[in-house]
């Protein structure tokens, strides 16, 4: 079939001014994407924290289920990721958890694991990743709601 009007131009591309206001409208909406999440910094941090001690009580609940006993101290938090040195555990050990991130707290420190008489708990350094500290910077079993600072309530 042939064209109607051979001298009819075909267009290719997009001229300046077309890029020029696609790039100022991806600009605009980048701009008000990043002031409505940028600062929400806390708030992330204590979605992680709720996340993580679900995902990590679970998943401790299903080692004991599974190998009839909890992680050792010594063993921490990496045995639901990885075998631990522990014969009572079989060649048949499989990961209870697969997202190596879970095991780390929002500030990328990782999570230990303590026991107070036969309860497990999960605790992180804070926000300044060393051991005491007050506020933010307290440290406090995440499997528990009530040792939350106020800033992560």
């Amino acid at each position: 079939m042939k064209m109607k009007g051979k001298n009819r131009k075909i267009r290719e591309g997009l001229t300046l001014i077309e890029i020029t206001v696609v790039m100022l409208i991806l600009g605009s909406l980048m701009a008000i994407l990043y002031s409505s999440i940028g600062n929400r910094g806390e708030g992330e941090k204590k979605l992680k924290l709720k996340n993580d001690s679900a995902v990590l009580k679970t998943a401790l609940e299903r080692y004991l289920e599974v190998y009839d006993k909890y992680p050792s101290e010594e063993q921490g938090l990496q045995a639901l990721i990885e075998k631990p040195d522990d014969d009572k555990i079989g060649d048949d050990y499989e990961p209870i958890i697969r997202e190596k991130a879970v095991l780390k707290d929002p500030w990328k420190t990782p999570y230990v694991l303590k026991f107070e008489g036969a309860v497990p708990q999960i605790y992180t350094l804070g926000e300044d990743k060393k051991e005491g500290g007050d506020g933010k910077n307290k440290d406090f079993n995440i499997l528990s709601p009530d040792d939350y600072p106020a800033a992560f309530r």
